[in-house]
């Protein structure tokens, strides 16, 4: 398993997660603090911290590379479920849900990659206003 290919849609993920209230209150953009942590044979390791900046336009679907597929996207009420299936060159399945309360997203998304399972816990945490043309200071940084 490629975790690192894995592991940098995920970030993206967070991303998907945090859109929704953009989108309601049509801002330009809202600042978010990710933290995750990855699960994998029975270790548990927390994955360094990531900020983003998430415009209203990015929508609140889980973002698709090019050899992969939405096979199933469901909104209901704060809660989005998704199930992403790829192809080669790296086939495997992504399945998640993702729910959001007023400025906290937590969210759970397990991978499969032939016989390996990797399961990932996220919390983002809505920071504030930003501006999507600037870059952001990496998490943990004043």
């Amino acid at each position: 398993m490629q975790i690192g290919n894995w592991i940098g849609r995920l970030l993206v993920l967070c991303t998907a997660a945090t859109t929704g209230g953009a989108l309601a209150a049509g801002m330009g953009g809202e600042e978010w603090d990710c933290a995750m942590s990855v699960e994998m044979q029975g270790m548990k390791m927390p994955m360094p911290g990531t900020k983003v900046c998430v415009r209203p336009e990015d929508g609140n679907a889980p973002p698709v590379e090019k050899h992969c597929e939405l096979k199933e996207h469901r909104i209901v009420g704060g809660t989005t479920s998704f199930r992403i299936v790829c192809g080669p060159p790296e086939p495997g399945e992504l399945k998640g849900q993702f729910t959001r309360r007023g400025d906290r997203v937590e969210g759970r998304y397990t991978m499969t990659q032939g016989s390996d399972t990797m399961t990932v816990v996220a919390v983002g945490t809505k920071l504030g206003a930003c501006d999507p043309t600037k870059p952001l200071r990496p998490a943990g940084r004043k």
